[in-house]
């Protein structure tokens, strides 16, 4: 992901090194005054092809998934370049305001130069400048409001579908007021091209568009409650679910006004047979916690998916298929993607040599518990389970995930990210190659 972030900077400030730098150092520009306008200029460049970036990867297109190792990490590097594109957007608003509002109340020295009388107004270079001004002062808005994680979900979610009028608005501020001279370099065609891939996927989020073609109707089957805390739900998809892998996720629409489709891991591996699916669903927030009032045995919802690579399949030259050994760490609800592999491996018409080891992390344990029967379900699967109960053993260390590992085991972790970088970390430092070890980046704010 840093290599992309890394890209993404070089390639427009290289191009603008090249085509526009030259034509600034020919004028001889001293002082900080003289490189103002230039910097204001490179800023606005760089914030226009972040935003166009991050409003492309907004449409969720599937060789863009697939190229980023699933929709998970894709949507992480979306939330990234969003708060590169609000720093950069900011710093072209300061280069603009700060100075000339400090000039002017006399605390620093003005650009001393004469002024000549205006000139005819021209109407698209001023409302450019309106236009992204105020999606300037929106744009930074958003981006905070999407930070906060206090607010709840389903206002994150209209104002995030906002970014995608801003955007437009950005694009035809940054493309009108872009100097003529860029337009005779590859930097301007670039530039336009990048910002022209991006108005598609602001149409279609402006119209509800993302992901139409990939949502099914279903219908829940049965739905049952684990000490008030958690709540799985079968339902049974239309006969055109593609079906999906273990470990995968979809969204799910539930029908409640405002909410929208909210991410769940798949708890259950595919049977086209049985054609049912399973989401175990922990109250985390308001509107998992409501869920249980507001859904019912028969009821249709909307799915859109499968998504995500946390599949158990090979990544890298490290792992070495179904023969290779695994290691599985999941803490609390991150059972999920695991139950959904134990369930295709106990299920398998074919024996496996594939071996796997399973740490899974709870508070506590007490009968009737999620899951229920976790350890026939291992048995059968031919996967060693360690439970640790850490409200009475304490903490799992990397230690005792360490001293499972083979030569050519793979690392699979679902849980909190801090707790996932941590063992990374610590196993990287005990020899795991950092390929070797695969995480969900089930974070979508």
């Amino acid at each position: 992901m840093k290599r992309h972030l890394l890209y993404l900077a070089l390639i427009p400030l290289g191009l603008w090194g090249i085509f526009a730098l030259p034509d600034v150092l020919a004028t001889n520009p001293e002082g900080p005054w003289a490189w103002r306008k230039p910097l204001i200029i490179l800023s606005g460049l760089l914030a226009l092809w972040w935003v166009s970036a991050g409003m492309l990867l907004a449409a969720r297109p599937r060789w863009l998934e697939a190229r980023s190792g699933g929709l998970d990490k894709l949507y992480r590097l979306h939330k990234n370049i969003g708060i590169g594109a609000g720093i950069l957007v900011l710093t072209h608003y300061l280069l603009e305001w700060l100075p000339k509002t400090l000039s002017k109340a006399g605390l620093i020295t003005g650009p001393n130069r004469p002024r000549g009388p205006h000139g005819e107004p021209e109407m698209w270079i001023d409302l450019a400048k309106d236009v992204g001004e105020w999606a300037g002062y929106i744009l930074l808005g958003l981006v905070v409001i999407a930070l906060v994680k206090r607010i709840p979900y389903r206002y994150f979610r209209w104002v995030h579908k906002a970014f995608g009028a801003v955007f437009l608005a950005g694009a035809f501020h940054g493309l009108i007021l872009m100097p003529s001279t860029f337009w005779q370099s590859p930097l301007g065609w670039l530039t336009a091209a990048l910002a022209a891939a991006g108005v598609v996927p602001a149409v279609l989020s402006l119209s509800n568009r993302i992901g139409r073609n990939r949502q099914h109707h279903a219908q829940i089957v049965s739905i049952g409650q684990h000490n008030g805390k958690l709540l799985e739900i079968v339902c049974r998809p239309e006969k055109n679910w593609p079906g999906h892998k273990a470990g995968q996720f979809l969204f799910a629409n539930f029908g409640s006004r405002g909410e929208g489709a909210h991410p769940f891991t798949i708890a259950s591996a595919w049977n086209a047979q049985e054609g049912t699916l399973t989401l175990a669903i922990k109250a985390l927030g308001d509107f998992t916690a409501q869920l249980p009032a507001l859904i019912e045995a028969g009821q249709t919802i909307t799915l859109e998916g499968p998504y995500g690579a946390f599949d158990f399949s090979p990544k890298t030259p490290v792992d070495r298929g179904n023969t290779a050994h695994q290691v599985w760490v999941a803490g609390g609800i991150g059972i999920t993607p695991f139950l959904a592999r134990l369930e295709q491996l106990a299920a398998a018409t074919t024996p496996t040599n594939s071996t796997a080891d399973l740490f899974y992390c709870t508070p506590n344990a007490a009968a009737g518990d999620f899951p229920e029967h976790l350890e026939a379900l291992c048995q059968a699967a031919g996967v060693r389970l360690h439970r640790r109960q850490t409200d009475n053993t304490g903490p799992l260390s990397a230690q005792e995930v360490a001293a499972t590992l083979q030569p050519d085991s793979t690392v699979w972790f679902c849980g909190p990210a801090a707790w996932g970088k941590a063992l990374d970390e610590a196993l990287h430092r005990s020899g795991l190659s950092r390929i070797a070890f695969h995480q969900e980046a089930f974070e979508f704010r």
